[in-house]
């Protein structure tokens, strides 16, 4: 060979070498994974705006049997999608229509518990209760609505249903609202707390979990999270709060909260963070640790929604268009497990904003890709467990403990 072949020869190797340690220190694959810890894979979409699939601007989802109830709040509906075989998705059935007499403008989160969907939406500040006996047509059973007193549902942005009670957090009222449903078809407002700011910090009241008698909830323009107790509905009193954007709480724009134990995760969109706080004594609830970055390592964009299952948390990220998994056995020491990233395909993860996980599978909605993406997982189940759809989340089998009107 000659000596200027043998040359060039070496320039492509070398060439070529340095090609590969760029994209290893500058890129990642599609979907993380990592056989010890556990790992997560896109497997299927459902997605449309409008006709036939109604969902634009999906915002939220929540899982029960074999179906998943969606709210599209750029469609003004509440869809439900077949996941009987999560890898072909179908639509099944919807309700939708913003004011009279549906009352679904701009739906952005619901509560399923046994045949009835319980919504609120953010536009026609309403609660309301959705018939889904026949998951084909669902039907409108009642409804609840007005800004201000007495019913506080003014930006209604999350609900949260135990027992006999649904709890409802309204943003633009700065409220906590408590609503029997003993009877669906008569819902009544039982009680109610407002103001922002000092002694209540419900500003911006986005995201709410109730567990044995005690609200928490997550105040995006407050930088908090507070804890009601609600004992007596008449009179729901404040216990204790948590506030503060930035260090050391990094409760920026708090979003979603989800209970674990004594632990209460909450998600801060303006912080870009996950705060894992303890919240053993509610009247003096503290910081356990954080987990923040933008970047690959957690990509934490603004997050969204949190969800919990074992040992695990799962994020979903508007502006990084992500789903991340991290290990909370040691809750002061939190740990990315795996991630996957990107609006369109392959992981349809654009803009995402509601999250469940149940059994093998992760269920995301997202308003930049108007769909449901579901993922398959293996992160929180033991290796001895039946991994089927049919296997309840952490927050079904609280449900099924504590809630008689759940499935």
């Amino acid at each position: 060979m000659k000596k200027e072949n043998i040359l060039k020869l070496v320039k492509i190797s070398t060439l070529a070498v340095l090609i590969l340690i760029i994209l290893n220190i500058f890129t990642f694959p599609i979907y993380g994974q990592e056989a010890d810890k556990g790992f997560l894979k896109f497997i299927s979409v459902i997605q449309g705006a409008g006709a036939p699939d109604f969902l634009k601007g999906a915002s939220d989802v929540f899982v029960s049997g074999t179906k998943a109830y969606i709210a599209a709040s750029g469609d003004n509906a509440m869809t439900i999608v077949d996941i009987s075989d999560p890898k072909a998705p179908r639509f099944e059935g919807s309700v939708s229509g913003a004011g009279d007499p549906n009352y679904l403008g701009g739906i952005s989160k619901l509560f399923v518990a046994g045949k009835y969907c319980f919504a609120v939406s953010y536009n026609d500040d309403a609660f309301v209760v959705i018939d889904c006996t026949d998951t084909k047509a669902p039907k409108i059973k009642a409804v609840i609505k007005g800004a201000g007193s007495p019913n506080y549902l003014k930006g209604a942005k999350d609900v949260f249903v135990e027992g006999k009670y649904a709890y409802v957090v309204s943003a633009l009222d700065n409220a906590l609202v408590m609503i029997n449903i003993s009877s669906p078809s008569t819902p009544k407002v039982e009680g109610a707390i407002s103001g922002a700011g000092s002694g209540k910090y419900l500003g911006g009241a986005s995201g709410i979990f109730e567990k044995d008698g005690w609200a928490y909830v997550a105040s995006a323009k407050d930088n908090a999270l507070v804890i009601f107790n609600t004992g007596n509905p008449a009179k729901i009193e404040f216990a204790g709060a948590i506030s503060g954007a930035g260090t050391p709480n990094y409760l920026g724009g708090a979003k979603s909260v989800f209970l674990k134990g004594n632990i209460a995760y909450v998600a801060s969109s303006a912080d870009n963070a996950l705060s894992v706080i303890n919240i053993n004594d509610p009247h003096h609830p503290s910081l356990e640790d954080v987990i923040k970055g933008t970047g690959v390592q957690n990509y934490l964009q603004s997050p969204q929604t949190v969800f919990v299952r074992e040992n695990n948390v799962f994020v979903i990220s508007e502006k990084s268009n992500s789903l991340a998994a991290f290990d909370i056995s040691n809750p002061s020491k939190p740990k990315l497990i795996s991630s996957l990233q990107g609006m369109g395909s392959p992981n349809f993860l654009g803009k995402p904003a509601g999250l469940f996980v149940s059994g093998k599978y992760v269920f995301v909605t997202t308003s930049g890709d108007n769909s449901l993406s579901i993922f398959e997982t293996n992160i929180g189940i033991s290796g001895n467990e039946n991994t089927t759809s049919e296997n309840v989340t952490s927050l079904r089998k609280w449900l099924r403990i504590h809630n008689p009107y759940s499935i």
